[in-house]
């Protein structure tokens, strides 16, 4: 393993990230009283607020420096970047093949692997989740806070063999193995892309965050057989507490699912009606779970990314999604959904 303070990292024996329970006199204070405590001191913008950048998603120059890209086209919005801060003390290293970065109680860390999309990817999705995983927990970072996953042929097999659903039963072997809960899966992504690469990118923390599920969704790690031999892992949003007291939520990509059935099979407009439907609900939800009515609607510092699986359909999609949440910004990608009758998908960060 490689450790050392990297060309950027301003060393500080400042930790904004408080390792800690929410103060129990803030607006948080209505936790749900399973979680103990929660990682914190989280900003997620389009410009640099205090502290240094953690994860830095550059949508309108993906090869910009530092930038964590998506092998995604872009579409078009008004988002150009995400940026992912924290302040306190900063490294960075490699373990492995694991490259990662820490600031304060949070860390990133990603793993890039060659993918090619006619392969079954359930062994390397396993190893790839037992490196990482692997690498958190002995940087001392064992708590999931979001993911993101973006692969090749996501669609491509038929029945159990679709190359999603080797994904989310390698990945499920992996974190069978390493005894993650379903009660540990945090908010997560996972995209079809049209370069032979696997890309997995997670952000965890010292603490855990709260977990959040759709009371409108069955839980994704409940759906039946017919999607698989193993369910996907991920829990539909998570919560943890963010700088000068706000809350930040980030919700998992989120499609036109209800129950676990989806709805309104080749017709993306009322596709994406039945998604602001989805998030409003989870937005309604988180905001009693955290007690901040503050998450009941996306606001100015709401940071949209839309997935449409054809590009031609980006503008109607658009207008759909202005319409329901007029201070957002959106980021559109084309992207290939986890099923192959679902034709747009978003995920969000929310600040309040």
């Amino acid at each position: 393993m490689q450790r050392h303070l990297a060309p950027g990292c301003l060393s500080s024996s400042r930790l904004f990230i408080m390792a800690g329970q929410f103060d129990r006199d803030s607006k948080a204070q209505h936790l749900n009283a399973k979680v103990i405590s929660m990682a914190s001191g989280l900003s997620v913008a389009t410009t640099p607020t205090a502290g240094q950048p953690l994860l830095r998603f550059e949508f309108a120059d993906p090869s910009a420096a530092n930038s964590w890209p998506l092998g995604l086209p872009g579409l078009g919005g008004d988002l150009p970047r995400e940026l992912w801060q924290a302040e306190g003390s900063c490294s960075e290293g490699q373990t492995g093949q694991v490259h990662w970065r820490r600031i304060g109680d949070l860390l990133a860390a990603r793993l890039v692997l060659d993918d090619p999309p006619d392969s079954d990817p359930s062994e390397r999705v396993n190893q790839a989740y037992h490196q990482l995983i692997g690498c958190i927990r002995e940087l001392g970072f064992p708590h999931l806070i979001r993911a993101w996953n973006y692969m090749p042929g996501i669609n491509e097999g038929e029945g159990d063999s679709e190359r999603y659903r080797r994904f989310c039963a390698g990945r499920a072997q992996a974190l069978d193995a390493l005894t993650l809960l379903e009660s540990e899966l945090s908010a997560c992504t996972a995209i079809g892309t049209e370069e032979p690469r696997l890309r997995i990118y997670l952000l965890a923390g010292r603490s855990p965050a709260l977990h959040i599920e759709n009371p409108r969704q069955l839980s994704a790690y409940r759906y039946p057989r017919q999607y698989g031999p193993r369910s996907p892992s991920f829990a539909r949003a998570t919560a943890m507490q963010g700088q000068d007291n706000e809350t930040v939520l980030m919700i998992s990509g989120t499609a036109s699912v209800v129950g676990h059935e989806t709805r309104h099979v080749g017709d993306v407009v009322a596709q994406a009606g039945e998604i602001v439907t989805n998030i409003e609900t989870l937005l309604e939800h988180s905001a009693k779970q955290t007690g901040n009515d503050g998450l009941r609607a996306f606001n100015h510092q709401s940071l949209v990314r839309v997935y449409v699986r054809d590009p031609a359909d980006w503008p109607q999609v658009e207008t759909r999604f202005r319409q329901a949440w007029p201070e957002a910004k959106l980021a559109a990608f084309r992207g290939d959904i986890c099923r192959s009758d679902l034709l747009v998908e978003i995920e969000a960060v929310t600040t309040a």
